[in-house]
């Protein structure tokens, strides 16, 4: 069989890759990317009652009405979003999905699309399968990975047509603060370079504020998924908003042609995740993240790395002075600890290493620690 060139040309994910050697007995698995708190039983319950109803057939391709709305009256009241609709949100099989449909619709041969360096592992790999380039903008470990003067300087250089921002981010945690958001969307007004603003981890910031630059820039396509702030990591919901209803009535097409529409009844599942409920679950959960980033923050002060203490999301991605972050992570793997590889997230990952806290309480890290220190 002679495959694609898109597919030889990329690499599987480095997080599934990790996670599955950390399966193994006696190893804790620090690797993947998810919270390890049960779904808010009102939505769980809203699904079962979707369930009961005969809720099970297919679906309008963008989403239910009645949850698109409520995504609309979301970003309004939350985020400061305003001329949107229901035919202006599209639902789709998460965050990871509706980005793989964005990229289809928007880049292709020839096109050049910029992400931070380090950026979640899909980013690269979806850019690749769409046949574009991939043009990395640089963040550094001793500025706590917030786009510095490299990266404007990179941006105001490129000639991308669309930019990636993920704030809080993955792998770094970092929160990337509304005036530098504000600098980097003026570069790209200038530029003509349509922005992917990934806002997935925005229910999980423990200092300062969320800041969604689609609430006073055009340019801007907002993405975010049920996954992280309500533990729906399994439940495989995501949507994205563009004022603009011509994208993403064209990002429509590649959803439609590739998964049709999302499962109905975990549509109007995640309608309960706007309730009062729900949202008290999901400040309860960040409560406990926040203790155990400053958990792991305390241990890390332990070490000889160099860290700036996130500001979000439930990772932290230390830099060991050089180490070989291969090595090391198959070496914590075999004393009983997995971690993903930082430069599996890019160049300016090398000799870093990805600790996600989400899915593993205090104990369970202390002892982590424990192993990693030793």
């Amino acid at each position: 069989m002679i495959f694609a060139d898109r597919v030889l040309g990329v690499k599987p994910s480095a997080t599934f890759k990790y996670d599955a050697a950390a399966k193994k007995p006696g190893v804790i698995n620090l690797t993947i990317g998810r919270p390890d708190f049960d779904t808010p039983q009102v939505i769980k319950e809203a699904a079962k009652k979707a369930l009961d109803e005969g809720r099970v057939h297919y679906t309008p391709s963008k989403g239910i009405p009645e949850l698109r709305k409520a995504i609309a009256e979301k970003l309004e009241g939350e985020n400061n979003i305003t001329n949107l609709d229901r035919d202006k949100i599209l639902v789709s099989g998460g965050g990871k999905q509706i980005i793989y449909c964005i990229i289809m619709a928007l880049a292709g041969k020839g096109d050049v699309v910029a992400i931070p360096n380090p950026a979640w592992v899909s980013y690269e790999a979806q850019i690749k399968l769409a046949n574009a380039e991939v043009e990395w903008l640089t963040l550094k470990p001793e500025e706590g990975f917030i786009p510095g003067e490299d990266f404007m300087n990179e941006l105001e250089e490129t000639n991308a047509k669309l930019l990636i921002l993920n704030s809080p981010g993955n792998p770094t945690g970092a929160v990337i603060p509304e005036r530098t958001i504000k600098k980097i969307m003026d570069v790209c007004v200038e530029r003509d370079i349509f922005v992917i603003s990934d806002e997935v981890y925005e229910k999980i910031i423990y200092e300062g504020k969320h800041y969604s630059p689609a609430s006073e820039y055009e340019n801007v396509i907002t993405v975010n998924a049920f996954s992280k702030t309500y533990s729906m990591t399994g439940w495989r919901l995501g949507y994205c908003a563009c004022a603009d209803r011509a994208i993403i009535d064209r990002i429509d097409i590649v959803h439609q042609q590739s998964l049709s529409c999302c499962t109905s009844f975990a549509q109007y599942g995640a309608l309960a995740a706007f309730s009062d409920e729900a949202k008290l679950a999901a400040e309860q959960m960040c409560e406990e993240l926040k203790s155990r980033r400053d958990y792991v923050m305390k241990r890390i002060g332990e070490m000889d790395v160099v860290c700036a203490k996130p500001g979000g999301a439930f990772y932290v991605f230390p830099y060991f002075n050089g180490a070989d972050d291969l090595e090391l992570a198959d070496e914590l793997l075999e004393k009983g600890v997995g971690v993903v590889p930082g430069s599996a997230f890019g160049s300016q990952g090398r000799g870093c290493v990805r600790i996600s806290y989400g899915s593993a309480n205090i104990d369970l890290l202390s002892q982590a620690f424990d192993r990693i220190i030793r």
